[in-house]
């Protein structure tokens, strides 16, 4: 496609809307899953280390 100007990119003949929707959807989803990850990643780390330490403590004994 060829567009004039910047409003003529922004708008896409009439599809603009949807298009730039499903780009900002995307975007958000891709930024939920990541910090959805490091969440999880921070939770999998202290439950570990917690059961580190409790195991560590059951043989201290």
């Amino acid at each position: 496609m060829n567009w004039t100007s910047l409003s003529d990119f922004i708008h896409m003949n009439g599809h603009g809307y949807y298009v730039w929707c499903s780009y900002f959807a995307f975007a958000a989803g891709v930024v939920y899953e990541l910090f959805s990850i490091a969440g999880r990643r921070r939770r999998i780390y202290a439950r570990i280390l917690r059961e580190a330490r409790a195991a560590q403590s059951t043989l201290e004994r």
